[in-house]
């Protein structure tokens, strides 16, 4: 039996990099599904497992994918939490300058959802949550980020692959959680699918969902 294809259906290049590096051959393609401008909920991890599952949705109906037929479909959403307050992408600059001052210095959760839909099984979800914590920022380390436009798509207006190297930043759990796309936990679940990595691979991508 062949086994079957794997679409990341997400507009993060940084879930890309990570599913690639992991070995996995995969078609990235972008859902036909709007993230909402803030998520809205009390509980962060339902929230972004509905979101994850709202875009396999999206895909599997253009894409004419059901859970007993077709490739299996992978998407992701991430979620940042400070007293209690969700934070997705930030609309603006001013937007992710506030994120930004609120998560310096202090504890934060980050929360992935993941959905898979294909592989003749039923839809598979999960989500894992991870601890961050940012050391103070100068101001010229803020403000060359915040020009630089990296916060763009990014929720709580960073990503750990992109700063990790510029600030103080400390993280208990899967750091690939934090990145958008956990990792540890979603390898045997992908293996029950019967995708399997495989070396020297990356994604090819598709505009159309």
């Amino acid at each position: 039996m062949t086994a079957p294809g794997l679409i990341l259906a997400s507009r993060s290049k940084r879930r890309a990099i990570l599913l690639a590096e992991a070995g996995y051959r995969f078609e990235q393609v972008d859902p036909p599904f709007e993230d909402p401008p803030s998520p809205d909920g009390d509980d962060p991890a339902a929230t972004a497992v509905a979101l994850a599952r709202a875009k396999v949705a999206s895909t599997a109906m253009v894409r004419g994918v059901t859970q007993r037929s077709g490739p299996v479909i992978l998407s992701a959403d991430t979620i940042v939490v400070i007293d209690g307050r969700l934070l997705g992408q930030p609309r603006d600059r001013r937007e992710a300058e506030s994120m930004l001052n609120g998560l310096q210095g202090r504890d934060h959760r980050v929360v992935t959802g993941v959905a898979l839909l294909g592989g003749g099984q039923d839809e598979q979800t999960l989500v894992d949550v991870a601890e961050v914590r940012f050391g103070p920022l100068r101001c010229e380390e803020r403000s060359r980020y915040l020009d630089s436009g990296l916060w763009r798509g990014k929720a709580g207006a960073y990503n750990l692959a992109e700063v990790q190297d510029l600030w103080a930043v400390e993280v208990e759990g899967d750091s690939a959680t934090v990145m958008g796309l956990p990792l540890r936990r979603l390898r045997p679940i992908l293996e029950r699918l019967s995708i399997e990595p495989k070396p020297d691979v990356g994604p090819s991508s598709s505009s159309k969902p």
